[in-house]
């Protein structure tokens, strides 16, 4: 209890030398009488005693505070470094100018220039940041890449207060590199079995992966992933009676953690030592064991290997940690911003897009362009939807298909073409004429017009005998027969006939003939052929057609059509779009004045009339970047309003909240942040007038604890006031949002999930591997921010009387409200420009996150950071801690694997390939 007072006090002194820097104090244990000192001195030995406690306690609570009291130093440090750095620049370019510099300077360490130290604090969404000034301070020495662990135990292990630089070195850089080497030397030494501790020194080395020092942290950052590395292999290697959940979440976190270091640090991956360190890792996590064993081993196969992972969670968060080296690291922001780690193009904007289209449909529905795609899904994860028709940008015939990839980690959108020369050969075209045909020869001689006979002249100067008058002539036999005379009659008249129209046609072919060439009888090459059955190409250039991969294996084969006919098809497509590939979370914010219990004055601080605290606002802009709620493809806050970029915004009378807190309600604007692992959605639900649309919609529920006259936006957390009784409409929002999806019963991850036996040599016969049927795959909690005013008031604070208007869509129908877990973060003013903060919620195994503790005092700098850091570790523990709680790229994957037992087509071998040849709107 004694060291837990004394470490309380000593986070209550941390922010004081660089917020009184000018103030002056009496030394301590001076020589001199009434020597005095600026407080700044007494940073270091502060620091000093924080580092050095933290490696004797052994106190879990301690442990963790002082945790929280070094990550405050060093963001503090960070954050006072780059606003002293860029204020003396601005000085220097305006030293010839009236500009009062220190007031900018205050402005620029009240706000923190947060952006200028945290990496991806504002990628895409107009948050403004600045580039990072390059630290003034001096730099440290460099460091061996590797210290000495359980898993390398060949290289010699080196203390860490033998560093040069553990007591010299006091700049922000140098505090940087203190806790990394520490944290990392506990984690591997002292923190392996508490599950409480370690998450914290996880969260810690996430808070500082977010620093960025320019060139110089590049040793120190291969340095802690290769530790995180060699944690998870100490851990995974931990005898099997020490396998269990507290352990496996240890080892979840730490991938997490490892993710936010790469993507943080793309260059890191350039470096083979570090790449193959952490594919080697993944491959453990995965499978179980590792493909390169010890020296002198043969490595193992793929194909030889028996796939055995410690646990589902520890193989999801590995196949995450993958998927974020391949799609993300160096990646990210994408084109689409932060906003959305998935291609924002869908079957409609790509049917638009093609020759065909041209307008056909209008307006053109997805029902109507999933027409024109053929779907398919391959190794029971992926879902292609393949579209045979040309874009319109592109001027060249080629045969081409566009492919719409679902899968466990995103959506995303390729056009591919067939060419016989690479692109940058082909782009340089040499049309050649056509020669034709040639041209006839004119000097082709007299031509003379010859009557050719049967005979020769001298047959009609021979006398005739009687031999040749022998044989009666054509007359006398028509003359001397009727019935012949009428035959050839009729003869003559059938000859007369053919004459005459032979000599009809002879005289419209000479009318007809033209000059040499004839265009219509001039033989000519073929057009171009534009319609080509790419599909079938690109399916059989990724080998999905042999017979093999048609075959069945298990339940479903390699390739398997889907029927788009069925009704349903486009709602669970939408269904799966608006399954996220990041874990979302909802933070609610609220204003509370002095005296103030009653929800609707709460809600009201924040109208159009409230009066509000400047640095409330302040610490509003430090959380995150404005969105606008109808044109952000993201997280919103609330699922029926989130990934759908395309609904008419509001008219402009209706937006009339001002900056004054109730713009961010979640109605028009919300405060919004995301990195590549996790999207957060700042609201402030707020008590406004009725408007015209509204007050005749919505409909009222009654909600104890709160008073009546107020309505709910649907879509937003904005209240309002009406004329007649009722109360807040807290069930009305998700009324007719689509039910929460649930697993299906014996569905599991692959087609080789039966074959997985977990960690800890427990019997694989007598255990069930794969997923589990739940009623709940979002952790139910509510996670508020609370601006007090008062500190008295947190113990009135009415948070009960908020769950029916802080509902995200996502929580599961069977949950009480009462039952709901509540995390509250307590924020006061003091009267020294400082602020404290309190944490309030209900107590389990996994205590309450950092990097900030109960009673701690911070800086302005650093507020709006480490409370969203905290908010943001508290959802993670959270869904660390449930049973139930499933990742994003597992509930994406077993959506499509529901999507192919409700819409497979059953054809055999024969019949699958004569649909290839078909049309898809035959």
């Amino acid at each position: 209890m004694l060291r837990c007072a004394a470490t309380h006090i000593l986070l209550s002194l941390l922010p004081l030398p660089l917020h009184f820097q000018g103030l002056c104090i009496k030394e301590l244990n001076s020589s001199v009488p009434n020597a005095k000192v600026p407080l700044s001195h007494l940073r270091p030995q502060l620091v000093n005693l924080i580092s050095g406690a933290l490696q004797v306690e052994t106190d879990a609570t301690n442990i963790q505070m002082l945790l929280a009291g070094l990550v405050f130093c060093v963001q503090d440090s960070t954050l006072g470094e780059n606003a002293d750095n860029l204020s003396q620049h601005t000085m220097a370019c305006d030293k010839d100018s009236n500009i009062l510099s220190s007031a900018a300077s205050d402005t620029l360490s009240s706000l923190g220039v947060e952006g200028s130290s945290l990496v991806g604090s504002g990628g895409g969404g107009g948050t403004g940041s600045s580039d990072t000034l390059d630290n003034a301070s001096p730099v440290p020495p460099v460091l061996p890449l590797h210290l000495s662990s359980p898993v390398n135990p060949q290289i010699p292990f080196i203390s860490v207060e033998s560093f040069p630089w553990f007591d010299a070195d006091d700049s922000a850089h140098g505090l940087y590199v203190r806790a990394i080497y520490l944290v990392s030397h506990c984690l591997m030494s002292s923190w392996t079995k508490d599950v409480n501790v370690s998450l914290a020194g996880l969260e810690l080395l996430s808070s500082l992966a977010l620093l960025n020092f320019g060139a110089q942290e590049s040793d120190e950052c291969k340095c802690a992933v290769k530790w995180l590395c060699d944690y998870i292999v100490c851990q995974c290697s931990r005898p099997p009676q020490a396998h269990s959940k507290d352990l496996h979440s240890m080892i979840v976190a730490a991938f997490h953690c490892a993710s936010i270091w790469l993507v943080a640090h793309p260059y890191l991956l350039q470096d083979e030592e570090c790449l193959c360190t952490v594919l080697e890792v993944i491959e453990l996590g995965i499978s179980g064991t590792k493909s390169q064993g010890k020296n002198g081993e043969a490595p193992k196969f793929k194909h030889e290997k028996e796939l055995k992972p410690v646990s589902m969670r520890v193989r999801d968060a590995a196949e995450a940690l993958l998927s974020c080296v391949l799609s993300q690291v160096g990646s990210f922001p994408s084109s689409c911003g932060v906003e959305s780690l998935s291609s924002l193009l869908d079957e409609v904007s790509l049917l638009q897009h093609c020759n065909s289209y041209g307008g056909a449909y209008d307006p053109l529905t997805k029902d109507t362009a999933i027409q024109h795609f053929r779907y398919f899904v391959t190794q029971n994860s992926i879902l292609l939807g393949l579209l045979e028709q040309p874009l319109v940008n592109h001027e060249d015939p080629q045969p081409t298909v566009t492919a719409l990839i679902r899968g466990p980690f995103g959506r995303f959108a390729w056009t591919m073409q067939l060419r016989h020369l690479p692109r940058h050969k082909s782009s340089a075209k040499q049309h050649v004429t056509n020669p034709g045909r040639p041209l006839p020869m004119n000097d082709v001689g007299v031509k003379c017009d010859i009557a050719h006979k049967y005979f020769p002249e001298s047959v009609d100067r021979i006398p005739m005998c009687k031999a040749d008058k022998s044989i009666p002539s054509l007359e006398q036999v028509i003359s001397s027969d009727e019935k012949m005379a009428s035959e050839h009659e009729k003869m003559l008249q059938i000859l007369d006939h053919q004459i005459a129209f032979e000599e009809i046609a002879k005289r419209q072919i000479e009318s007809q003939k033209t000059k040499y060439p004839d265009i219509e009888v001039e033989c000519l090459p073929p057009p171009l052929c534009q319609e080509f059955q790419t599909a079938r190409l690109l399916l059989s250039h990724f080998g999905l057609l042999s017979l093999e991969a048609l075959q069945p294996s298990r339940q479903t084969p390699h390739l398997v059509t889907l029927d788009t006919s069925q009704a349903g098809f486009t709602k669970d497509l939408d269904c799966l779009d608006n399954t996220n590939n990041r874990t979302v979370d909802t933070i609610h914010i609220f204003y509370v004045k002095a005296g103030q219990a009653n929800a609707e004055d709460i809600l009201s601080n924040v109208g159009p009339d409230g009066e509000i605290d400047e640095h409330f606002l302040e610490f509003l802009a430090g959380l995150g970047w404005t969105v606008n709620v109808h044109k952000h493809p993201g997280w919103t806050g609330h699922i029926s309003t989130s990934f759908v970029s395309s609904q008419p915004p509001f008219d402009e009378e209706e937006i009339d909240e001002g900056r004054n807190g109730a713009f961010y309600s979640g109605r028009t604007h919300i405060l919004y942040w995301a990195d590549a692992l996790s999207e957060l959605a700042f609201i402030i639900p707020s008590l406004t007038p009725p408007t015209a649309s509204s007050s005749g919609s919505q409909g009222a529920t009654s909600s104890e604890g709160m008073s009546s006259g107020m309505h709910l936006h649907p879509g937003s957390m904005c209240l309002e006031s009406a004329s007649g009784g009722g109360s807040i409409a807290g069930s009305e929002r998700s009324d007719s949002l689509p039910p929460l999806e649930i697993e299906p019963e014996g569905s599991s991850l692959s087609s080789h999930t039966s074959q997985v036996s977990g960690g800890g040599g427990s019997d694989s016969k007598s255990r069930r591997f794969g997923r589990q049927p739940s009623t709940q795959v979002l952790p139910n909690h509510r996670m508020f921010v609370v601006w007090l005013e008062s500190l008295d008031d947190a113990q009135v604070f009415p948070r009960n009387d908020f769950l029916s208007i802080t509902s995200t869509g996502l929580e599961s129908p069977n949950m009480k409200e009462k039952s709901i877990p509540i995390y509250v973060i307590f924020i006061h003013p003091l009267a020294n420009g400082l602020f404290r903060v309190n944490l309030d919620g209900q107590l389990t195994k996994l205590n309450l996150a950092g990097p900030l503790v109960d009673g701690q005092v911070i800086s302005r700098r650093v507020l709006g950071a480490l409370v969203r850091q905290t908010a943001l570790n508290m959802c993670k523990r959270r869904r660390l801690e449930s049973d139930s709680y499933q990742p994003p790229h597992v509930r994406r994957k077993f959506k499509i694997q529901e999507m192919v037992q409700k819409y497979k087509c059953e054809m055999n071998e024969s019949e699958f390939y004569t649909h290839l040849f078909s049309t898809p709107l035959s």
